[in-house]
């Protein structure tokens, strides 16, 4: 019988994504009562912030929203990886 499926061992590491031009976070407000969202801030999360104060002063009941946070990390292979030396697509 022929292996299908063959799995290897290999050290990777995760962190977090420092390279230039990826954002530490982007944050994303929704309002709770009508769904609306800010769309993506900036990465203090001011943007999101100003649009729900905005939001609840033009619908007065809308009080409560859900701030949706996203972070960016990667994988990369440790230097006993067999892909070390192989530089990563986008």
């Amino acid at each position: 019988m022929t292996p299908r499926l063959h799995l290897a061992v290999a050290d990777w590491a995760l962190s977090f994504d420092d390279r230039e031009n990826v954002p530490e976070a982007v944050f994303e407000m929704q309002c709770m009562i009508c769904h609306a969202v800010s769309g993506p801030g900036d990465t203090e999360g001011e943007t999101s912030q100003l649009w729900a104060l905005r939001h609840t002063g033009r619908h007065p009941s809308h009080r409560v929203f859900k701030l949706a946070t996203a972070t960016f990390w990667r994988v990369d292979p440790m230097p006993s990886n067999p892909y070390a030396d192989v530089t990563p697509t986008l």
